[in-house]
């Protein structure tokens, strides 16, 4: 092909690509006029009536706009009504301003809507506004994950409920839908347990309220008069490594190891909790549980022992003594009790760092937290268990399920709720995502009540992370203080013999913290 050619194809090209880019350019524009508001007609103002946004494309006048309701007729009963609903846009000061309780400083947000029938909103806080009650909802989010939405409705009055759903769409949500529906569609469901579970527990829960207190004694002391407090966890041979060494760290801080109830699944590994100076309780009727640890969040082994957190809390409670329930994977570095004593609220949690939609407004961690005993408490938790064995098989999330009874004992007779903060009591995310505090302790110039290595997929990593922060008190160099099967039959075999306990054994007392270190600290 000659140059000229060349050239001349190279022109025609440029031509046709210019002239495709104008003729594109004129169709968007129209598209845009077709579905943008005037902008003339766009008032700037403090609120949304009855909204429809412009689309993302759009001419932007003001960060909140007001618009015209689109005519659209609806034979719906509450079309007929006159929704005097406004939208304003205020700073993110609730928190602070009104519920500094739920306070996270970690949540991103710098504005919030308000939803109210008054229009007479001249400021942008809620310390100034014209209402006389406060409702909050959150959004949830972290910096990084700011893709978080909430769609709130006008309900008529008479439909609404203070129970909380929660679902999620999109392509996050792509792996885990299935686990977001809070109710069991039918009881032929496979995830439904509640004729496999409930019944037999109910049936028998006098028996075993009655063996409770033959393990624990008296809840009342006999000496101090007060309320004593059982420390509730649930454990499967998988993690008895995990289990022992929490119990290495609470013997180094001086807390009573006859106060710890761990609630088994399999009867032979009674013998192991109690040669390690515990109690344990085991019955059928409290449900089976796989020998093996978890392999992941959510899976069956999981959830099954999210149902055995529901019981174990509950029987301990109606029991009543004062409930401390904690996870395998925590180890305490100083004793909170003295710390949950100076509180009012009615329960004391840990805060699980996760902001997600799922978990508002509490955002609590289930895996650590304090119960008092009262007729809140009681109530909440006892609605809890009678609903945990299809509301949990359904959602695999002891979490989010426990957070929705919470919101509605709060909202129905003013459960108080506290969150621990998260220097004091930190997690899993606190390992992740705040390296300059781990080093803190790793160098034990900071010393928190507990740490929960929660946020971390498997028991393995677990192990290697507390390793890392010099909270691991367990050899490497013995089989009896690392494995299950191991414990069992040193138990069986020289339990009734020897005066060494595992616990004996296995603890490494000289990695405690010295106790003049906590003092100073």
């Amino acid at each position: 092909m000659k140059p000229i050619e060349v050239a001349a194809r190279v022109a025609l090209s440029v031509l046709f690509f210019f002239l495709g880019t104008k003729i594109g350019d004129i169709r968007s524009k129209a598209e845009r006029s077709s579905k943008c508001p005037d902008v003339t007609a766009l008032a700037v103002a403090p609120q949304i009536f009855n909204n429809v946004l412009p689309a993302e494309d759009c001419t932007q006048v003001a960060p909140v706009v007001e618009m015209a309701r689109p005519k659209v007729e609806c034979q719906h009963a509450y079309n007929h009504r006159k929704n005097l609903s406004v939208l304003h846009l205020g700073k993110a000061t609730v928190p602070e301003d009104v519920f500094s309780f739920l306070h996270h400083p970690s949540s991103p947000a710098k504005w919030s809507y308000f939803l109210s029938h008054t229009g007479d909103w001249k400021a942008d806080t809620i310390n100034e506004s014209p209402c006389q009650e406060v409702y909050l909802t959150r959004t949830g989010s972290r910096a990084s994950q700011p893709n978080k939405c909430v769609a709130v409705t006008v309900i008529p009055e008479g439909g609404e409920s203070m129970v909380q759903q929660s679902h999620r769409v999109g392509f996050t949500a792509l792996n885990t839908d299935q686990y977001q529906k809070d109710f069991p569609q039918d009881y032929s469901n496979p995830h439904n347990n509640e004729n496999l579970l409930l019944l037999p527990l109910l049936k028998s829960l006098h028996h075993l309220k009655a063996e409770f207190l033959k393990k624990m004694g008296d809840p009342i002391d006999p000496v101090t008069g007060k309320r004593r407090v059982a420390i509730v966890m649930v454990a499967n041979e998988g993690v008895m490594d995990l289990l022992l060494n929490f119990i290495c760290s609470a013997e180094g801080v001086g807390v009573d190891i006859g106060s710890v109830v761990v609630f088994v699944g399999d009867n032979k590994f009674v013998s192991v909790i109690e040669n390690i100076g515990a109690k344990a309780v085991y019955h059928p009727d409290l449900g089976s549980m796989p020998a093996h640890a978890a392999k992941g969040y959510l899976d069956d082994t999981f959830s099954r022992m999210m149902w055995f957190k529901t019981t174990s809390v509950y029987l301990a409670l109606s029991a009543g003594f004062e409930v401390m329930f904690q996870d395998v994977d925590l180890v305490w570095l100083k004793d909170p009790f003295p710390y949950f004593a100076e509180r009012s609220e009615d329960i004391l949690f840990m805060d699980d760092g996760a902001r997600t939609p799922r978990y508002t407004p509490f955002f609590v961690n289930s895996g650590f937290y304090f119960v008092k005993y009262n007729e809140r408490t009681l109530y909440m938790f006892e609605k809890m268990m009678k609903c945990g064995a299809s509301e949990i098989g359904q959602t695999h999330s002891h979490q989010s399920v426990l957070i929705r009874h919470i919101a509605e004992s709060h909202h129905l007779f003013g459960l108080k709720v506290y969150v621990l903060d998260t220097k004091l009591f930190p997690s899993g995310q606190t390992y992740h995502e705040n390296k300059n505090q781990v080093k803190k302790i790793i160098a034990r110039t900071f010393r928190p009540y507990v740490f929960h290595m929660c946020w971390t997929s498997n028991r393995v990593d677990k192990v290697i992370y507390f390793k890392e922060m010099g909270l691991w008190y367990l050899p490497d160099n013995k089989d009896v203080c690392n494995a299950g099967k191991e414990m069992l039959h040193y138990a069986l075999t020289y339990g009734h013999t020897s005066t060494a306990s595992i616990r004996d054994k296995c603890c490494l007392r000289g990695k405690y913290w010295p106790k003049e270190e906590a003092d100073a600290a």
